[in-house]
C-alpha cells in the first residue's frame, strides 16, 4: 500500500484551525478562577457571621446592665436567672456548652474618688480566670463613697458553622457595659452593699 506523503499546507492548516478554536476557554477560565472566588465568598460570610455575633454580644452585654441596674437588691440565684435568659437573648446564637460567661459587679468609689469593687459574681464557667478582667481606673471620679455604678462584663466564644466545618480558630468576642442603679445608690447582694472583700466569687 503506497502512503501519501502529508502536505506541509495541510499542517499547518490544522494548526491555524487549532489555534482558533475557543471551544472549552471559558470552562478552563472558570475552573481557573473558581477555587479564588469560593474562598473570597467564603471568607465574606465568614465575617458576617462574626461580626453578628460581636454584635449580639454588644447588645447582650447592655441589656444586662440595664436590668440588673433597675434591681434594688439581688440574690446569687437571681444573677444565675439572668444568665439563664441568654439562651433566648442571644438567639439565633449557641450558648451553651460553657461558651458564654456573664461577669456582673458592683463599684463603688471611696474618699478620693478611686473606685473600688464592692461584690463580683462570675456566671457561666467554673474558673475565676474566665472573668472579663476589670481596669478600675477607668472608673475614678465617677461616683462619691454613697453611690455605685453596676459593671457588666461579656466573654463569649464564638464557633462559626465554616470553622466547625473546616476547622480553623474561634472567636473569643469579649464586651463590656456600665449602668448607674436607678432605684437604689448601691445594689446589695444577698443582703449586703459589699461582698468578700470584692472577691471574684463563682456562680454555680
Amino acid at each position: 500500500m503506497r502512503m501519501r506523503p502529508i502536505s506541509s499546507h495541510s499542517g499547518a492548516f490544522r494548526l491555524r484551525r487549532l489555534g482558533a478554536d475557543r471551544r472549552g476557554v471559558a470552562a478552563l477560565e472558570f475552573a481557573l478562577i473558581a477555587p479564588t472566588l469560593m474562598v473570597l465568598v467564603l471568607g465574606v460570610f465568614e465575617m458576617s457571621l462574626r461580626f453578628r455575633a460581636k454584635e449580639e454580644t454588644t447588645r447582650y452585654s447592655h441589656l444586662m446592665s440595664d436590668l440588673i441596674s433597675r434591681e434594688q437588691t439581688l440574690t446569687t440565684a437571681e444573677l444565675r436567672s439572668y444568665y439563664n435568659a441568654s439562651t433566648n437573648l442571644m438567639r439565633p446564637l449557641q450558648t451553651s456548652g460553657g461558651v458564654l460567661q456573664l461577669d456582673v459587679s458592683s463599684i463603688g468609689f471611696n474618699a478620693d474618688g478611686d473606685a473600688v469593687v464592692l461584690w463580683r459574681r462570675l456566671v457561666g464557667t467554673d474558673n475565676v480566670v474566665n472573668d472579663v478582667a476589670i481596669h478600675l481606673p477607668d472608673f475614678d471620679d465617677l461616683g462619691t463613697e454613697s453611690e455605685s455604678i453596676i459593671r457588666v462584663g461579656v466573654r463569649y466564644t464564638y464557633t462559626s458553622p465554616l470553622t466547625a466545618l473546616f476547622g480553623g480558630a474561634v472567636a473569643t468576642i469579649t464586651q463590656e457595659a456600665i449602668a448607674r442603679p436607678r432605684e437604689a445608690l448601691k445594689i446589695t447582694l444577698d443582703g449586703a452593699p459589699t461582698r468578700d472583700n470584692g472577691a471574684t466569687q463563682l456562680v454555680n
